[in-house]
């Protein structure tokens, strides 16, 4: 009787972690990090740089990538660590967040270096401030070394930290980073900006 409360509990337990692909059960872990912060800011938003219309699309599609593996996992129950997260709303791309991202995202693989505090001593909530998001809750995760947005959702889910960032039922808006850079140390860096208004 014992053994078949405990192969219930496993199978229940392994439901569970199925806000995670396949993938991250066979994906071995790298450089992923994590950071929360939940009281307000304000900014003015800067000048967007313009963008070649190539790597604009191209972000674009990344973006939109990391965005339905996101919104996957939050549209089902999902086992971050020891705490079940129900389904929780979906997330929409915000502008001023993708650029908070996406600029980290290039100064981490431009200077070779991968911390939440960027060279400037920001954190990520200054980071969106400076991009104009007014936020009542803000979290970010990044990572490093990942080649593909499908790789580092599943490593972020497959840590507790960022895969209660990921299924915060707060956050509503979701900002993607990516940038390549063969001479630094890992090659790939992603930044995920979570925000609430």
């Amino acid at each position: 009787m014992r053994n078949s409360y405990l192969v219930g509990f496993l199978f229940l337990m392994l439901g569970l972690v199925s806000c995670q692909s396949e993938l991250a059960i066979k994906e071995i872990p790298g450089r992923v990090t994590s950071s929360v912060h939940m009281s307000g800011g304000i900014g003015k938003p800067e000048p967007n740089a313009l963008q070649h219309s190539g790597a604009r699309d191209a972000a674009l599609t990344l973006q939109l990538e990391v965005l339905t593996y996101v919104n996957e996992a939050r549209s089902q129950t999902c086992l971050c660590g020891t705490t079940v997260y129900p389904p929780v709303t979906l997330l929409t791309l915000n502008s001023r967040l993708n650029g908070a991202a996406d600029k980290y995202a290039v100064d981490m693989a431009t200077y070779n270096y991968f911390s939440h505090t960027g060279r400037d001593g920001s954190q990520p909530w200054d980071r969106m401030t400076r991009e104009g998001y007014i936020w009542s809750s803000s979290g970010e995760n990044i990572a490093a070394g990942y080649p593909t947005a499908r790789s580092v959702v599943d490593a972020w889910l497959s840590s507790t930290v960022h895969c209660q960032n990921i299924m915060n039922p707060e956050y509503r808006n979701l900002g993607v980073g990516y940038s390549y850079n063969s001479k630094s140390t890992f090659k790939y860096y992603w930044v995920t900006d979570f925000g609430a208004r």
